[in-house]
């Protein structure tokens, strides 16, 4: 562990950084001389911003980072700070373990997936595993929403020339966390083709399985 980057978030302009800050300069005092980074880390934060959104102007600046290997590891004051789904934690996680990003919860030791974890091999197996169930998941439902749509008469959204595999790999990627701006790079579509595609089916898929549960944040 080199070099390091740091995210911190709070929901509302009420809360503060403070307690987050002092618990991971806690921790990396903590930290065997050995473990410490070698280079000062690099800080990233979001004030009044839902962990439920990927669109946060700091999270963003800290993948771009992690993906451009500027950094070896992030630590987090806990997993919801990093994101409040899941899902999509998880998916994000093992994006940046393809890159050779680790990842540290400093409250939350289960979640301590740095590089000399011995468990961190077996940890991220069990997450690819989930993850692949829930694609799976995804790709039924998504199928569903559109056969159904169908079978309404309701014409959908995109453009004909988007093919039902585009549609179904744009619901896949947005479980993974990427953004719209990503996923229409990604699929050579505009970003409003995207968004209007995915709401779309995301809608459909709904009236097939039921109402979404709804959760508040904090």
């Amino acid at each position: 562990m080199e070099k390091i980057g740091i995210y911190y978030r709070v929901s509302t302009e009420k809360q503060d950084l403070e307690s987050q800050k002092i618990a991971v300069e806690q921790w990396l005092r903590d930290l065997p001389a050995n473990r410490r980074p070698s280079i000062e880390p690099l800080v990233f934060t979001d004030e009044g911003i839902s962990g439920k959104t990927l669109n946060r102007p700091g999270f963003q600046a800290l993948l771009e980072t992690a993906y451009a290997r500027k950094i070896d590891t992030i630590v987090v004051y806990k997993l919801d700070r990093f994101s409040r789904d899941a899902t999509t934690a998880i998916n994000l996680l093992l994006n940046l373990d393809q890159v050779g990003v680790a990842f540290i919860s400093v409250t939350q030791p289960v979640l301590n997936l740095g590089h000399e974890n011995p468990f961190r091999r077996t940890m991220l197996a069990a997450f690819a595993e989930i993850a692949e169930i829930e694609r799976e998941t995804i790709v039924a439902r998504v199928r569903a929403g559109l056969d159904a749509a169908r079978k309404r008469g309701v014409k959908l959204g995109a453009p004909a020339k988007i093919s039902d595999d585009k549609q179904k790999r744009a619901l896949e990627l947005k479980a993974q966390g990427q953004s719209y701006k990503a996923i229409a790079n990604t699929l050579n579509l505009s970003v409003g083709t995207v968004h209007k595609m995915i709401k779309l089916a995301e809608q459909d898929s709904t009236l097939v399985n039921g109402s979404s549960e709804k959760t508040v944040d904090v």
